[in-house]
């Protein structure tokens, strides 16, 4: 008996040691997991706040930048349009305060509040956390507040007066950043240098402070072993981010240290341990009830430990299995995404391989039936005239899939522009005008009295929409059908804008319920017979409802089948400075207006390196009498401007891309030349470059205009009656 009691205290005793053993160990490693865990945690949270600091100064050099670069421009004249600049903007940007500073420290806010600055070292040596080579953060006293500055350079208006413009945080967004009141304010941020000076603290005190200097503060840690303060000294000097805990008056704390931006600054936080180490402390009175209980309790404790394990596990399982099935659903899902892009990608090759040929196919069976009935002039003209429509044909094709390609990849872009409404209306007028004859169309277009006629945006694109809308009722609208455009101003809520609504009413086949679901998507077309006659890459409306909503507006659009259509386009527009009207050529006989002309007392240079498009360009300007003569590139073209007696040339026609020297180096060799005549000598790129960018390029070359290959013969002879005339 006394045996089996012996065996049972010896065997619980072993167990209850094996408990604290257990527990021991289990505790001990469980600690340092979670200080692990925790200081991993802290520095995921510091490099947050470092973000959150960088992109804080990211806002006030963006506000110091923005008066820079309008210093610049001088779009400032004087100290009180700078600090009107910071008085807009404080609303938006949420400042304390900003203003300007002379170099002696004299400084003058948006508020009137003056004052001077006795250390002016960030005016000559940037200190601190330094943005680029103009900008610089200041630190002004410990813990108070920052600012940011910027000087002036010396080619700015009165930056003689002006040393710089600052801007400093409002003190709530500071406290925000550096107060973490996500642990209870008993934690916190600052931000010291290298020496271990504080620059930025809370507002709120805490007491492991005693100095304005952290490292010398830090010495004072009470844990043995490696000093705290010397391991941050040392991964300061080396640049280096870190962790540590130190303990301060018996309470041990978390710190996590990282340096901010390029600067020679860094970011601190600190938190107790007690804070974060609430699961260790759980477990360490777990453990010490542990150790009073028996070994049946034990017993329990492992039913209880193994039953919550494969728990653990079960959870884990179901987790993984999860997570299988949501992979394979994302593989399923880009799978069918592949699936649809290569279909969207064969229909499109199919349509662009119809589209293509069909015009191809006519230009290429109408060349043969000329050649092969040369000496019918009729025939002959019929067939030009039917080649002429093709090219139009696959033209309109290319520019709609290159439109429809840049809208899709966002670079189309849309030009500013001043034009007067009422003007661009009746260009549109003429250009539609041999069609609306051809038809005999009862057109009209009404222009209700607007308020805003002279306007800046884009008059190209607004001309792209115009003929989309109205090319599709011309070929939709049996003959003698109406056809009505209606103008109206409306509220647009804003003193600088005006917005207007166009309204776009025909009377032709209309279209099913079914189509307007598809209407704006690319390559769709109509079903219906008539549809299906009409020439078109199905693009136009696509490219019309993102061009209208790049520029703003909103469209929609009413139907019936065997009634007609009506589209309703809302655009605003930039109210422009009023400019007088001229009176516009009658657009229809714009084409023949070479054939009326004689210019024989004039010379211009047509730059060209590829000898049919020379052949062709030298054909269509010879109508006009003007003497002509050629060069193969831009040195040459340079050569023979520069070797010209002072206004021998009257225009030059410049292509672009061509060996030796192209046409935009060779247009700014010429404009660098001394000599009156040539800085005003018209030069006009034609090229087969025939985007917008294009065409800022050319006039950014000194260059006068811009004609786009294929040559547009109206285009053209405006041209040459602007410049020769």
């Amino acid at each position: 008996m006394y045996k089996k009691r012996k065996t049972f205290i010896f065997g619980t005793t072993l167990a209850a040691v094996l408990v604290m053993t257990i527990a021991v160990y289990f505790f001990t490693q469980i600690r340092l997991g979670v200080q692990k865990d925790n200081l991993s945690n802290l520095s995921a949270f510091g490099t947050q706040l470092d973000a959150h600091f960088d992109e804080m100064n990211g806002k006030y050099f963006s506000v110091l930048k923005s008066c820079l670069e309008a210093s610049r421009s001088g779009a400032y004249h004087s100290r009180e349009e700078i600090l009107d600049f910071f008085r807009d903007k404080q609303d938006i940007w949420q400042y304390r305060t900003a203003g300007i500073m002379d170099k002696n420290g004299g400084y003058v806010t948006i508020e009137g509040e003056t004052g001077t600055l006795e250390d002016l070292s960030f005016q000559e040596k940037k200190a601190g956390y330094i943005d680029n080579d103009s900008m610089s953060i200041v630190n002004l006293g410990v813990g108070d507040e920052l600012l940011y500055y910027a000087s002036l350079e010396e080619s700015i208006w009165d930056a003689a007066e002006i040393g710089g413009i600052f801007v400093t945080p409002a003190f709530d967004e500071l406290e925000y950043l550096l107060a973490l009141n996500v642990y209870t304010e008993e934690g916190y941020a600052t931000i010291i240098d290298k020496e271990g000076n504080i620059l930025l603290k809370p507002h709120y005190d805490y007491s492991m402070m005693i100095t304005d200097n952290y490292l010398d503060s830090l010495e004072h840690s009470d844990l043995y072993g490696r000093e705290p303060d010397e391991q941050l000294r040392n991964d300061m000097a080396a640049s280096a981010s870190g962790s540590l805990i130190f303990s301060w008056m018996g309470k041990r704390n978390y710190l996590v240290y990282m340096p901010v931006g390029r600067s020679s600054w860094y970011l601190l936080v600190t938190v107790p341990a007690n804070v974060l180490e609430t699961t260790t402390r759980s477990f360490r009175n777990f453990m010490i009830a542990a150790l009073l209980v028996t070994v049946v309790l034990l017993l329990c404790f492992c039913t209880i430990y193994f039953t919550g394990r494969q728990h653990i596990i079960d959870k884990k399982n179901k987790e993984i299995l999860a997570k299988e099935q949501i992979s394979k659903k994302q593989l399923a899902d880009a799978l069918e995404e592949a699936r649809q892009a290569n279909r969207a990608k064969s229909i499109f090759l199919s349509n662009m391989s119809h589209d293509i040929r069909t015009p191809m196919n006519a230009i290429i069976g109408m060349t043969g039936i000329a050649l092969s009935h040369i000496d019918r002039k009729e025939k002959v003209k019929d067939c030009l005239n039917k080649i002429s429509t093709a090219s139009a044909h696959l033209l309109s094709l290319i520019n709609d899939v290159l439109d429809m390609s840049r809208i899709e990849s966002g670079k189309l872009t849309l030009n500013s522009e001043n034009f007067n409404l009422r003007e661009l209306f009746h260009t549109l007028e003429g250009i539609i005008q041999p069609q609306i004859i051809s038809s005999h169309f009862d057109f009209t277009v009404d222009m209700e009295e607007l308020e805003h006629e002279d306007l800046i945006g884009d008059p190209l694109r607004f001309k792209q929409l115009f003929l989309n809308i109205v090319g599709n009722s011309i070929k939709f609208t049996d003959p003698g059908g109406k056809i009505c455009v209606k103008v109206q101003e409306i509220p647009s809520g804003s003193e600088d804008t005006a917005r207007y609504r166009f309204t776009f009413r025909d009377t032709g086949i209309g279209m099913s319920p079914e189509f307007l679901r598809r209407l704006f998507q690319p390559f769709e077309r109509s079903d219906s017979p008539r549809a299906s006659h009409a020439e078109g890459t199905g693009l136009g409306m696509a490219i019309t409802k993102n061009i209208t909503e790049m520029m703003q507006g909103s469209i929609r659009v009413e139907s019936t089948e065997g009634e007609g259509t009506v589209f309703y386009i809302e655009l605003p527009f930039k109210k422009g400075a009023p400019h007088p009207q001229q009176p516009l050529p009658d657009a229809s006989k714009a084409g023949d207006a070479g054939t009326d002309t004689d210019y024989s007392n004039r010379c211009l240079l047509l730059v060209e390196d590829n000898e049919l498009n020379l052949e062709i360009a030298k054909e269509l300007i010879s109508v006009t009498n003007v003497r002509i003569d050629t060069a193969v590139n831009g040195q040459e073209a340079l050569e023979k401007v520069t070797a010209s007696s002072p206004g021998y040339y009257s225009l030059v026609l410049m292509d672009i891309r061509m060996p030796v020297m192209g046409g935009y180096e060779a247009s700014r060799k010429i404009r660098s030349i001394d000599r009156p005549d040539l800085r005003q000598l018209p030069i006009i790129a034609m090229t087969a470059d025939a985007f917008t960018e294009d065409k800022q390029r050319a006039l950014d070359a000194g260059m006068n205009g811009h004609i786009a290959k294929p040559i547009d013969l109206r285009e053209l002879y405006n041209i040459l009656g602007k410049y020769l005339s």
